[in-house]
């Protein structure tokens, strides 16, 4: 999240800087809360923001993404890697060894919408 405030993030007009700092804020709780216990952050890479656009979903490219990434945490060293997932990358992650640790519900008050992501990790074997 903090890159993406790096890049511009947080002088984009088209964003809603009230959501984009509730999901930054979840993350930060998130990370404290279910990964860190677990692997604490600088024995793991943490996968933010992988998405397909929907013409090419269920063709590989999400897979061959995490694919890479899991072997850079073995290249590296790394004990594993952390993602908050979305209920539609949820298939994804498990079916790559990914396994469930918590889940995060963001909501801001007075707001419409919802969003609720799962904590998931993967363990270097």
């Amino acid at each position: 999240v903090a890159e993406v405030q790096e890049h511009g993030g947080s002088s984009r007009k088209d964003a809603n800087h009230v959501r984009f700092n509730a999901f930054r804020e979840k993350q930060i709780e998130a990370g404290k809360k279910y990964f860190d216990p677990i692997v604490p952050a600088p024995e793991r890479l943490h996968l933010q923001i992988l998405s397909t656009l929907p013409d090419h979903r269920r063709a590989g490219y999400g897979s061959a993404l995490c694919n890479w990434a899991m072997n850079l945490v073995r290249e590296e060293g790394l004990k594993g890697m952390s993602v908050m997932a979305s209920p539609m990358g949820c298939e994804l992650y498990t079916r790559l060894g990914f396994v469930r640790v918590g889940s995060v519900h963001i909501h801001i008050e007075g707001d419409d919408e919802s969003v609720n992501l799962e904590a998931m990790i993967y363990w270097n074997p």
